[in-house]
Parts: C-alpha cells; sequence; structure tokens
C-alpha cells in the first residue's frame, strides 16, 4: 500500500466530525436556567423537531518512525467534519429517530514541509491531487457529505438501531479505488456513527453538584483497525457562563487503549495505541440539554503493522507514531 495513503488512512481513523439572521437559534439566547442549591440530572434532551449543527476539528503534529531511517518522518494534519442532527420523531415512552446529515469534511496534511493533500468540501472547485492515491481519497471524502443516517434511539439515549448505513457503503465506493473505499468503510461503522449522535460519554450517571466524580469507560470500534477503550476521570468543576449559555464545566482526563482486530482491513494493516493519555474540559448546558463545547489535549503512541512485498515474499514492516492532539468540538446552532 502506498505510504501516503497509510498515513492518511492513520489520521482519518483517529478524527473520526440554519435560517435567518440568527445563525446560532437558540445559542445567541440567554439562559433562563438558575443552577440549583443541590445535585442535578445532566441529560442529553431530543425535542420533536429540533435541528442542532455540530463541529469537529482536531489538530494533530506526528513523528512517525519507521525502520532503516535514522530520522522520524514529521507529518502535521488538521481536519474535521460539521454535521446536522434533526429529531424527526419522538415517541409518548421517550424514543426518538434521529437524522444525521454530513454537511462538510476538510483535511490538509503535510510531511516535511510538502503538503500531500489539501481538501475542504465547501470550496465548489477544490483541486484533485495529481497523485492518484491521494485522488482516490479526495473522492471519498467528497463523497461523504451529503449522506444521511436515521438512527432510532431509547429514552436512556441508547442506540437500538442504525439505518443508512448501506447507503453510505455505496456513496464511498463511488468512483474510486478499491483501496482507498475500503480504508474509510471500515472507519464508519457503528460504533463511530453512535458516538457522533451524541455527547453522553461526557455526562454522569447519576444526579451531580459542582465538586462530584465519576468515572466512564468506553469502549468503540474502529472498524477492521481494531477496537478502542477509552477510561474517563470526570470533575464537575463548577457552573460556568459559556456565550449566552448557564453550563456545566466539566473537567475529565484519562487513558486510551486499543487492541488490533482479529480480522484485518483488506490492506493487512493493523494498528494498535500502547500508550495514550487525554485531558480536557467539557460545557453542558442543562436547558438546552446539549454539550456546547469541549476542548482535548491527546497523547498518543500507535504502533503500525503493514505487510510489504520483499525480494518475492510478504514480511511485516513496523512503524511508530507519536502524535500529539489538539481537539475541539463545537455546537454551531441550535433550531
Amino acid at each position: 500500500m502506498n505510504k501516503n495513503l497509510i498515513l492518511i488512512f492513520t489520521a482519518l481513523a483517529l478524527c473520526l466530525s440554519g435560517a435567518g439572521c440568527n445563525k446560532s437559534g437558540k445559542l445567541n439566547t440567554a439562559s433562563t436556567f438558575t443552577p440549583p442549591s443541590g445535585p442535578v440530572e445532566l441529560k442529553l434532551k431530543w425535542p420533536a423537531g429540533e435541528r442542532v449543527v455540530r463541529s469537529f476539528d482536531m489538530k494533530m503534529n506526528s513523528g512517525i518512525s519507521m525502520p532503516n531511517r535514522t530520522t522520524p518522518i514529521k507529518q502535521d494534519s488538521t481536519m474535521g467534519q460539521r454535521f446536522g442532527l434533526t429529531v424527526l420523531k419522538t415517541e409518548a415512552g421517550g424514543d426518538r429517530e434521529v437524522e444525521m446529515e454530513f454537511l462538510a469534511m476538510h483535511m490538509k496534511v503535510e510531511q516535511g514541509g510538502k503538503i500531500v493533500i489539501d481538501f475542504d468540501s465547501d470550496k465548489k472547485a477544490a483541486p484533485a491531487s495529481k497523485e492518484p492515491s491521494v485522488a482516490a481519497i479526495q473522492s471519498v471524502v467528497q463523497n461523504i457529505v451529503g449522506a444521511k443516517i436515521q438512527f432510532f434511539m431509547d429514552a436512556s439515549n441508547q442506540v437500538d438501531r442504525i439505518e443508512g448505513v448501506d447507503a453510505l457503503m455505496n456513496r464511498l465506493g463511488s468512483g474510486s479505488t478499491a483501496d482507498a473505499a475500503s480504508g474509510i468503510k471500515s472507519m464508519f461503522n457503528d460504533g463511530y456513527l453512535k458516538q457522533m449522535v451524541g455527547s453522553s460519554q461526557y455526562l454522569p450517571p447519576r444526579p451531580v453538584q459542582p465538586g462530584d466524580t465519576w468515572l466512564k469507560h468506553i469502549e468503540t470500534g474502529t472498524g477492521g483497525f481494531g477496537n478502542m477503550a477509552m477510561d474517563y476521570n470526570f470533575t464537575f468543576q463548577n457552573w460556568e457562563k459559556h456565550g449566552e449559555r448557564t453550563c456545566a464545566r466539566m473537567e475529565f482526563q484519562g487513558t486510551i487503549k486499543s487492541t488490533p482486530n482479529a480480522n484485518s482491513p483488506p490492506s493487512g494493516m493493523t494498528m494498535t495505541i500502547q500508550d495514550g493519555s487525554f485531558s480536557g474540559v467539557a460545557w453542558f448546558d442543562p436547558e438546552l440539554g446539549l454539550v456546547i463545547a469541549a476542548d482535548i489535549d491527546q497523547d498518543i503512541n500507535m504502533i503500525m503493522s503493514i505487510p510489504v512485498a520483499a525480494r518475492g515474499k510478504t514480511v511485516t514492516q513496523t512503524m511508530t507514531n507519536q502524535m500529539h492532539q489538539t481537539i475541539t468540538e463545537k455546537l454551531e446552532s441550535v433550531k
């Protein structure tokens, strides 16, 4: 597999996300919520007909050590996505149907001072790369924009089932190479999509007040590249204004690990996070029932094993990727 394709897949695997003059809708309206003197439940809300737009942006600096190289390959990446969530239907018991639409994607990867890929779906005429493998990635990422997924959720915000994944897979495979399509298809699996639809990973399992702490263990699949486990340690610091909204400020830190999937992707490449740590802060608006924003810093040491042809046989080449990531999640609008 082409080296640039491998490194772009690595970045993607770790990324991966109105009307009128008031584009932010309810976000520009002052809160009417008054913080209580005791514990309060912090729970996601999904009112019928509501539409929210969220964005996810990541900056990543990497040093990739490869066999027979004395110095690491330096890679700088920025990438992100914007998507809408619309509550199509709610039931008396609390079940609901939520539709997610991919609105925009962007990514830029630079290696050793040279731009490998520079793509932004908001630009009407984004130039295609002259390198076939990179152009294939651009084509697949562009096909994501406009795709819609339906989530059927219960009253506790757990996803019962997902519809539209087959249609998304068909879009990703349209007009691109098998390598590019299969690598990205493996990332847009059920576990990844479920994580995108809500922000429940930040919320406590019980009513809390400033000073309270709680732990969370979350596991999610990354397709053929394996399973990722994150252990969070949260503290509800205080009530704090974020823009016009009164929010619960939650600070957290934790660790990340992963294990390779027994069924490796078509490329035969596996990726394992041996050492990973993170810290950050999230602001939750209990009146809207939404996470307004989150800022996260991550440090990750990843081992990548890749089959390569050498002297008429296939051998496994191992690379080490040391990464620092800065992630920003933001609620763009609520209507």
